[in-house]
């Protein structure tokens, strides 16, 4: 969800120039490996995620800024996450709530919403 925030404020090109398999810098091991699928994708970013972790990095820009390195935000980019990131600019601009009352609102929905809250109010979160 924090790259998909990233991605959504940045607006990077969704256009894919890497079609599945191609070879890319894995920017943990610092070795060049062979992407097979989104799996491999997915193994990247988590350790990124691991190593952003251990060394206490600000986790959406760092996934966000490792990301061009391996793959297109095409491959990571999900459609989900971006309606949720438009049902909360929404509910705050208008300043409506999702659901009727906060009981009625799951908690699932609430704990997302703050952290789009959350990661929208980085300071080293600019549009570009």
């Amino acid at each position: 969800m924090l790259l998909n925030i990233w991605l959504s404020v940045k607006k990077p090109s969704l256009e894919q120039t890497k079609e599945f398999p191609y070879k890319a810098l894995n920017p943990v091991t610092q070795k060049e490996e062979v992407i097979e699928n989104k799996e491999d994708v997915n193994r990247i970013l988590m350790q990124c995620h691991d190593e952003a972790t251990e060394k206490g990095y600000d986790l959406g820009e760092a996934l966000y800024n490792q990301l061009f390195f391996f793959t297109d935000p095409v491959h990571v980019y999900d459609q989900d996450c971006q309606n949720l990131m438009k049902k909360y600019i929404f509910c705050d601009s208008f300043n409506c709530p999702p659901y009727p009352s906060l009981q009625d609102t799951p908690a699932e929905l609430v704990d997302y919403f703050l952290i789009i809250k959350n990661e929208l109010n980085n300071p080293n979160m600019k549009e570009s």
